[in-house]
């Protein structure tokens, strides 16, 4: 069994954007689960949800260098679902509203906020005398640990054996800053080389995390793959002998996501009784300011609003989306563009068209449950944990054969009497709308349409299946750290 430290800029329920938080929160319940000591580091941002936790200080006064200064910071910790939560708590940099930047774009200081975030991690393991075996990072905002743990904590004896890995979600998020940042570091300049930290005149996060940590996955087999034939900035880090890039796809929380338990949706279902679901759908439909007519087939987009999750082909379709007698429910927060044009289409949609700039937890479940389709056009898409979790709640889904989403769906085969998804490849409105109608002719065929339901609902993406291939790759990188020492 593993003693595993995780750090992470997200975790669900205390603090979303995006899958991020919905992964590490179920990563860390299954480790611990299999038996695995597992303590997460999170940021104590200004949240509801983490003030009302019940928590200690432990280290009231941790002082953590950044820069050519030291600040003093406390720690805190609260017992969490058999693993440790500890808190990272500086108001200067993490009491905002919110994790990465407002709507309107990034905190201009994020570089100094995750470098400290970072920092002030590695500094409390040191001096907490804490032995993990794996210090495993999640994204760019993480992704310096290993740097600091090969340089200023290498001859920390507690930390001298921990291993790193690295989970990118997202290779689109690299945390690239001025090549100035690396002072907030405190290490020497002679870092910044082409060989190590600099990458296009800049200090580059994930480039740090990659080179300084034993072993780096993403989170799908076909993301991986896109990313070594795509990202061409990124993909030079990589060589199938010294630097392999694996791909292994997030699992789901089966528990937090079980329709015939969950708490957050106004009725319960399953797939011998979808009573429940239709009342799910009528309260969605109330609840956004729909017009009441259960017949129309209802449709969802839900998450983080960005241009990779394909809202610009969300904006373009609408009209035609809304013209077929559907009705559509936005759920999220993201860019201020994107936020600001779909408010302006609701007026001109009046009980058919709702949207709530809210990504609450509650919320979430209720759009995922009360939908009966999902609309993932992504131009990428690294996993899909929402496609898994409409998957698991009979919510049909209609996305772009991209990334994890590939690896997700089995395509309807109305020939065979297989599959429970619809999917289109070319990033276009044509090909979008193509795979909509599609679907909504087999939503007018009850029969065929229960079976979908039914398909869906079978599908198993737990963590459980997850876990042994996490295991894989910790004792990867032990081996490979034990060689280097």
């Amino acid at each position: 069994m593993f003693k595993i430290a995780i750090l992470t800029p997200e975790l669900s329920p205390y603090a979303r954007s995006g899958e991020l938080a919905e992964a590490t929160a179920g990563l860390a319940k299954y480790l611990s689960r299999a038996g695995h000591e597992v303590a997460i580091f999170l940021p104590n941002y200004r949240r509801p949800e983490l003030e009302s936790l019940n928590k200690k200080a432990l280290e009231p006064e941790l002082q953590v260098p950044i820069g050519s200064k030291k600040l003093q910071t406390t720690v805190f910790k609260a017992e969490v679902d058999k693993y440790c939560l500890y808190l990272i708590d500086q108001p200067k940099y993490f009491h905002r509203d919110y994790i990465y930047g407002s709507p309107k774009g990034d905190y201009l200081d994020n570089d100094e906020r995750f470098i400290f975030f970072n920092r002030a991690v590695c500094e409390f393991l040191a001096s907490s005398r804490m032995k993990p075996d794996v210090v495993h990072c999640h994204n760019w905002a993480a992704a310096v640990a290993p740097l600091f743990l090969k340089s200023s904590y290498q001859k920390k004896a507690n930390l001298k054996k921990a291993a790193t890995l690295l989970t990118i979600h997202n290779f689109s998020y690299q945390g690239e800053f001025p090549a100035e940042s690396l002072g907030l570091t405190g290490l020497s300049w002679n870092y910044l080389n082409s060989h190590q930290l600099a990458f296009r005149g800049k200090f580059n996060f994930l480039k740090a995390g990659i080179l300084f940590s034993e072993v780096v996955n993403t989170v799908s087999l076909t993301y991986r793959n896109e990313v070594l034939q795509f990202h061409h900035d990124v993909n030079s880090f990589f060589s199938n002998k010294n630097k392999p890039l694996y791909g292994l796809r997030n699992g789901l929380d089966i528990e937090e996501w079980n329709p015939a338990t969950d708490p957050l949706i106004p009725a319960n279902f399953s797939a011998d009784d979808l009573t429940g679901k239709r009342t799910c759908k009528r309260q969605l439909m109330k609840e956004f300011g729909l017009e009441l007519d259960e017949s129309r087939p209802l449709l969802a987009v839900v998450g983080y609003l960005t241009r990779l999750k394909g809202l610009e082909l969300i904006i373009e379709t609408i009209n035609d989306l809304l013209a077929s007698g559907c009705q559509l429910v936005v759920a999220g927060q993201g860019n201020e563009i994107y936020e600001q044009a779909l408010l302006k289409l609701k007026e001109f949609h009046p009980g058919k068209l709702g949207v709530q700039l809210d990504l609450s937890p509650g919320l979430f479940h209720r759009v995922i449950a009360g939908a009966d389709f999902l609309l993932m056009p992504s131009i990428e898409e690294p996993c899909g944990l929402t496609l898994m979790q409409a998957l698991r709640y009979g919510t049909v889904p209609v996305a772009r054969a991209v990334g994890g989403l590939k690896e997700s769906m089995e395509p309807f085969s109305s020939q065979n009497s297989s599959g429970y998804s619809f999917a289109f490849e070319d990033y276009s409105a044509s090909a979008f709308l193509q795979a909509v109608r599609e679907a909504l002719s087999f939503y007018n065929q009850p029969r065929i349409w229960t079976e979908i339901i039914a398909r869906c609902l079978i599908q198993d993406n737990s963590w459980a299946k997850v876990i042994p291939q996490y295991e894989i790759l910790y004792q990867k990188a032990v081996r490979l750290k034990r060689r280097s020492i």
